[in-house]
């Protein structure tokens, strides 16, 4: 894909993305409209960060700005039809992405090789794991995505935290879930044992927080690595959550992992 291809795929994304506003001011469904459009662009940007430290070919890391920027498509129809961003109350926002992108002509310049990449891209980038079964070079790309979506969503929830002093919760962000005290053990002891946790183990805002904390532990590039420790993330939600001896053990052992890759 060259360079000068792009244009035509960012016009048609806000065109598409133009119609999900609210045209009755709802200011929650603006929000939350706005939320996963400046998402996707910030996503966007985020791969190409990436790809131009790890040398990427030109050519690849336009693909991967198309992947970014498409990767959450199926969001905006989400919200609309059933007023949440959780798949579990919905329908998984990745196969309603991938029906969006099928439906129109957009990626009909492409290669088989490149609409693959995107189509694969979108459908695997919020599974817990990615099938290990797959094309290397589609699952360079999905591992590029994900890690671009998770540098922008802790900071977007980072922003959301040291702000929400000054603002009525969301429940786009929030998803519903209670400020209640505690930790899921379940997530403790995914988070002890270096590995990622399940959406379906959070029971409240504090279990929210460790899920993203436990992110670290999908991270595939050293690049991500390091913007991760210079960006202090970590750090960032630590200090919007109750300090429990389990906590703590959990963030060092996070923290030690973030800075052993970012070398």
């Amino acid at each position: 894909m060259t360079r000068d291809q792009f244009p035509y795929f960012q016009s048609w994304y806000t065109e598409y993305v133009s119609h999900f506003y609210s045209q009755e001011h709802d200011q929650e469904r603006q929000w939350a409209i706005q939320l996963k459009d400046e998402h996707s662009q910030r996503v966007q940007e985020e791969v190409t960060v990436i790809g131009h430290r790890l040398n990427m070919p030109g050519q690849d890391i336009v693909l991967a700005e198309v992947l970014g920027l498409f990767h959450d498509i199926g969001r905006f129809y989400q919200y609309r039809k059933y007023g949440t961003f959780r798949d579990d109350l919905s329908k998984n926002h990745a196969e309603l992405g991938v029906r969006e992108i099928s439906d129109t002509p957009i990626l009909s310049t492409l290669s088989y090789e490149e609409k693959e990449i995107i189509t694969k891209g979108i459908l695997y980038h919020n599974l817990h794991k990615l099938p290990e079964d797959e094309e290397p070079r589609c699952l360079f790309f999905c591992k590029l995505l994900r890690d671009a979506d998770k540098l922008d969503i802790w900071r977007v929830v980072i922003d959301y935290y040291q702000n929400e002093q000054d603002h009525n919760p969301h429940v786009a962000l929030e998803l519903g879930l209670l400020d209640t005290p505690g930790y899921s053990q379940e997530i403790l002891d995914d988070l002890y044992s270096r590995q990622t946790s399940s959406a379906g183990c959070v029971r409240n805002l504090n279990d929210y927080k460790l899920l993203q904390v436990g992110w670290v532990y999908d991270i595939n590039f050293s690049p991500t690595f390091q913007e991760i420790k210079n960006r202090e993330y970590l750090q960032k939600i630590a200090r919007r959550l109750p300090e429990t001896p389990e906590s703590k053990k959990v963030l060092a052992t996070a923290e030690k992992y973030v800075a052993l890759h970012a070398t």
